[in-house]
């Protein structure tokens, strides 16, 4: 059995989570933390790409973050916080064990990534439960966090990823049949996504995050539950992330 994970996140698509996370997740690997991505589809409905090209991407992505992929296995456009759904992710946490789960958060513009949020709470509450049985042991994820995609909620606390931009930057690119000359060349019809500009302009997100936080780029987040802080002054010297993550 592998080590457990210190944090997780999960998407309903290959690239979601790099866009949303992949600065923390490559500033806790930087940080000597174990990390994680849990694609929840190959990306199968999208308009670029096949899905052995996305998990291809999402593999050499993974490597450039340090963090372990894993794939559940549903189908996208499909995706619903049903029985079945809820019991494939949470084998998939109770086989990963994570510490920390990213989920995205609960109003997004696609309906996927909704129904992943709602299938990741459900999912990190009864990969808890003893009684909730499948084939792997009950394990219990210490806080279930969401990524802010755009401006749907005002964040629990921000993530300073100024040191790993660069990485999180690669990360995207490595999403190559989704950008502009690869789908330009194919001569296949260009998305939001695979415009010229889209890029400088998602980047402008992180740094107006960075903004708003006083770094140059970060990411925000939302807990539902305040966290129990023992030593208040630790947590406003160093930042919350340490106190959420352990």
């Amino acid at each position: 059995m592998n080590p457990p994970l210190d944090l997780l996140a999960i998407g309903a698509h290959p690239d979601d989570v790099e866009m949303t996370s992949g600065g923390w997740l490559a500033l806790a690997r930087k940080q000597g933390y174990r990390t994680g991505i849990l694609h929840l589809t190959a990306g199968e409905m999208g308009t670029h790409g096949t899905p052995e090209m996305r998990r291809q991407e999402a593999a050499d992505a993974g490597a450039i973050l340090g963090a372990e992929v894993a794939f559940a296995g549903l189908r996208d456009g499909f995706l619903h916080d049903d029985d079945a759904s809820v019991r494939v992710v949470v084998d998939q946490l109770r086989a990963l064990r994570p510490g920390v789960v990213i989920a995205p958060y609960f109003t997004c513009h696609h309906p996927d990534h909704e129904a992943a949020a709602r299938l990741a709470r459900k999912a990190v509450h009864f990969a808890g439960l003893k009684g909730y049985v499948t084939e792997q042991p009950a394990h219990r994820v210490h806080r279930l966090v969401h990524a802010r995609y755009s401006r749907h909620f005002e964040p629990s606390f921000h993530v300073d990823i100024s040191d790993v931009m660069e990485t999180k930057r690669q990360a995207i690119m490595a999403y190559r049949s989704q950008f502009q000359t690869v789908v330009e060349e194919a001569g296949q019809p260009l998305t939001r996504m695979s415009k010229a500009g889209f890029l400088d302009q998602f980047f402008s997100l992180t740094a107006g995050l960075g903004l708003k936080a006083a770094c140059a780029h970060a990411e925000a987040y939302l807990v539902e539950s305040a966290p129990l802080v023992k030593d208040p002054l630790a947590l406003l010297r160093q930042g919350p992330m340490q106190h959420l993550i352990r």
